[in-house]
């Protein structure tokens, strides 16, 4: 991509990734992935990495590899060594080193405790600034962050474009720990004031969320669905032996996080169903690859518990990128279950392998596979049974699923996602470049000699600043400033107006004018001039200056022209 010198700096927000010690779930794929091909479309110049840091956004710079082979020992003991943990493998080597540099200044006895923060150098720090976008697409319900995304976009000048990932806690909060469910009506809310734009990683999403906009009456802002990436795991790592040994005989699998939504418990049941019918012997393990989450501790003793299913489900909670592949290419064939889906990677991931894969039928499972899926619904434990031992006593069935989807799947590429992506950002920066800025005096400015009335401003009959403000950033251009006024008598009195930054010391207009005659009350335009700026400003001002003049500032536009 050329560059100009127009062109904002696009920041991804790596704040998730930057901590997570982990084994990486999808979101933390997803953010991780992105950056890496965002890097690659935009060059260092354009793009950039930043994380949350003691309340604003910073650059994020990760470490160069490190010689400290000890350091790099605990480090392995923590961390295996896999792409997926990359920054955080930086981050907590940065950490150690930190705290045994303060361990050796100081004095005093240590108490080995250590203060894991995000460690950066304080030195040239890079900032977003006014005109540059800001991406955010990790766990950002959890972080303070959010709520600032609203000041960013406003008061800052950034374009923040966020990301639905799905709307289950808000659908289906029976499938959510806690209140989870109402605090997300409220983060989607905040979250929507303070986008730009919005990524939807589905169609079904994206039809989720702008009904859920509808509903609370939240601004419908612009929305992309982007493709995500079939992140199939890379061969890179050591396989352990045990795994190895798994893999050597048949075997179905599931990869997901082991929690409700999920639902492994209708291959339980269904396991279950075939070995009382008769058929455990016919039947290869089954293994979970995922952590164990929320709701599914009763499950799991069942698993463990019941006779009928004893050695035929496998719970693996720690698996490598190479052990993932090994698992994916070595499965007799993949299933996935799940009550609801934003997207559903792993189906992605196993046909992009040319698997045969049985799904739920549910959110968008479908929009993943297309026709190269069986689908079933995830409430029916005997359809699953008889799916699976049809699947399991003719092979020709498998083949044939895999041919199709060998032959007709089309992968997805994280290179994709970013063109995506970057193409939205095309699209929101023209647009809100183009839109003219609509600031109401008496939400967006300040006064000295005037009353706040609503959205505005009110002279009183003393001569000063009726209006001061807004110190925002402007980015360089020609504009066109309008300003709207009601008049409050016939006579009036002399007004002053200026367009300055710099706390006053750049002036880029200066005038005096007469507020309308046409009777009181009349709405009218005060005044409207022409401003340009060769460089971009941080803290713009537009100054109304009165004696005793008696008027209404009702609204202020700033358009650009071309």
């Amino acid at each position: 991509m050329s560059e100009h010198k127009s062109d904002p700096i696009v920041w991804m927000n790596v704040t998730t990734s930057a901590n997570w010690t982990r084994p990486p779930v999808g979101i933390v794929r997803v953010e991780q992935a992105l950056c890496e091909e965002l890097l690659k479309a935009l060059g260092p110049n354009r793009f950039k990495a930043c994380v949350w840091l003691d309340g604003e956004f910073v650059e994020w710079v990760p470490s160069q590899p490190d010689e400290d082979v000890a350091t790099e020992k605990v480090v392995d003991m923590l961390l295996p060594r896999t792409p997926s943990f990359t920054m955080a493998r930086n981050f907590i080597a940065r950490a150690i080193r930190k705290f045994e540099v303060d361990r050796d200044k100081s004095d005093e006895k240590i108490n080995g405790s250590l203060d894991i923060r995000i460690p950066l150098s304080t030195k040239n720090r890079l900032k977003p600034k006014a005109g540059d976008v800001l991406i955010s697409v990790g766990l950002d319900w959890d972080q303070p962050y959010t709520a600032e995304f609203h000041n960013l976009t406003s008061q800052r000048g950034i374009k923040v474009i966020t990301c639905c990932y799905d709307l289950i806690p808000v659908l289906f909060p029976q499938y959510c720990v806690g209140d989870v469910a109402s605090r997300f009506k409220e983060y989607f809310n905040s979250l929507t004031w303070g986008s730009s734009g919005v990524l939807c990683i589905s169609e079904q999403t994206k039809r989720d969320y702008l009904n859920l906009c509808e509903q609370l009456g939240a601004p419908q802002r612009p929305t992309c669905v982007i493709p995500l990436g079939d992140n199939v795991p890379k061969n890179i790592g050591d396989v352990s032996s045990q795994l190895e040994q798994l893999a050597s005989e048949p075997f179905i699998l599931f990869v997901s996080t082991i929690e409700r939504r999920k639902n492994h418990e209708v291959l339980y049941r269904a396991y279950h169903l075939l070995s009382k019918a008769g058929h455990a012997n016919k039947l290869p393990k089954l293994v979970f690859v995922g952590m164990q989450g929320w709701g599914v501790g009763d499950l799991l003793k069942d698993v463990e518990l019941d006779p009928l299913t004893q050695g035929l489900i496998v719970q693996l909670n720690h698996v490598n990128d190479a052990e993932l592949n090994l698992l994916y290419t070595k499965a007799a064939f993949c299933v996935y279950p799940s009550l609801y889906e934003g997207w559903g990677l792993p189906v992605g991931e196993a046909l992009a392998l040319g698997k045969a894969v049985l799904a739920s039928d549910q959110g968008s499972l479908p929009e993943v596979g297309g026709e190269m899926v069986r689908y079933l619904s995830p409430w029916d434990p005997q359809g699953w049974a008889d799916a699976i031992l049809e699947l399991v006593t003719d092979p020709q069935i498998v083949d044939e699923m895999e041919a199709r989807a060998s032959e007709s799947y089309s992968v997805r590429t994280w290179k994709e996602t970013a063109s995506a992506v970057v193409g939205f950002i095309k699209t929101i920066t023209k647009e809100v470049n183009s839109e003219p800025i609509v600031l109401y005096p008496g939400y967006d400015f300040s006064t000295q000699v005037g009353l706040h009335v609503g959205d505005r401003l009110r002279s009183v009959g003393q001569p000063g600043f009726l209006m001061f403000g807004p110190h925002r950033p402007l980015r360089a251009g020609h504009y066109e400033v309008s300003i709207i006024a009601t008049s409050g008598k016939a006579n009036q009195g002399g007004i002053t107006l200026d367009f300055v930054a710099n706390g006053g010391e750049d002036c880029y207009w200066s005038g005096e004018v007469q507020a309308s005659q046409s009777g009181v009350g009349a709405e009218s335009s005060l005044a409207s001039f022409e401003v340009r700026l060769d460089h971009d400003i941080d803290d713009f001002e537009i100054r109304c200056m009165v004696d005793s003049a008696a008027l209404d500032l009702k609204k202020v536009v700033i358009e650009r022209l071309a």
